[in-house]
């Protein structure tokens, strides 16, 4: 049996695409979601503290 490492051609491109998501206003927490997976109530499921509208560029999902 023989293993090699993949060609350069055959390595799959990650694809970023601006995204709208939630992140907390807690300085301290590092929590985040997608607007799509958000929850009704807009709180961080980390530390219950409201989360803020952002924009970031992430992997298209």
């Amino acid at each position: 049996m023989f293993f090699g490492k993949r060609a350069k051609e055959e390595e799959i491109e990650t694809v970023l695409v601006e995204t709208e998501i939630y992140s907390c206003m807690d300085e301290s927490c590092i929590g985040w979601m997608r607007k799509d997976f958000a929850a009704d109530d807009l709180l961080c499921p980390m530390c219950g503290t409201e989360m803020l509208l952002e924009i970031r560029e992430l992997p298209k999902i």
